[in-house]
């Protein structure tokens, strides 16, 4: 179901999987597909928002702040649609993030209300909460498609003469701006490479 839904959303967007293009999936044709800008913030947390909303004039109604340390921020009303990250976390961090929050907004519109907190997102885990998980799971399928995976491990294999997983790991998560354990978990759920 996930598959087919960011395929469908690759459609929307004018967006193709081009396994001979080099770089990362880039993001903004399917934020701005949902009208969706994205900020990182130093020292995320609900209260931090909160002023960043108000100081750009976006009037929301009163709501309960916190300090609490957030990973990721949905911000979603028919005015204002703005997504979050921590400004302190690395790029791949932050890019896997903007898509899992990407993920509650294209599958759990209607579940989430206005304001959407996440607390951790992580690119290799699997979540006990389903929400979580299919998050994580839409921004898995989005920043790393099969195809490219499956590219990149025959290119090897042409090149090298085998394609060794841990290898093809490496070389893809520098080019997909990915982390490590994230394109790994992909590779071995997909059976990609050779153990």
């Amino acid at each position: 179901m996930i598959g087919a839904t960011v395929a469908q959303l690759r459609r929307d967007a004018g967006t193709t999987v081009e396994p001979n293009r080099r770089g990362p999936v880039r993001l903004e044709p399917f934020l701005q597909l949902q009208n969706i800008r994205h900020h990182a913030l130093p020292q995320l947390t609900s209260t931090a928002v909160v002023a960043h909303l108000r100081a750009s004039g976006v009037s929301i109604e009163d709501r309960e702040e916190s300090d609490t340390p957030l990973t990721g921020f949905l911000y979603w009303t028919e005015s204002a649609r703005l997504v979050y990250v921590q400004a302190d976390h690395l790029l791949h961090n932050r890019r896997f993030i903007v898509a899992h929050e990407l993920g509650h907004v294209i599958l759990h519109r209607e579940q989430i209300g206005s304001f959407h907190t996440d607390t951790t997102v992580g690119e290799s885990d699997t979540s006990s909460q389903p929400l979580e998980q299919e998050a994580n799971d839409f921004a898995t399928e989005l920043l790393m498609p099969a195809e490219i995976l499956q590219a990149r491990a025959e290119e090897l294999r042409r090149l090298c003469g085998a394609c060794s997983r841990g290898v093809l790991a490496y070389r893809l998560a520098a080019e997909l701006l990915v982390s490590g354990s994230a394109i790994r978990n992909r590779l071995d759920t997909l059976g990609v490479g050779d153990d």
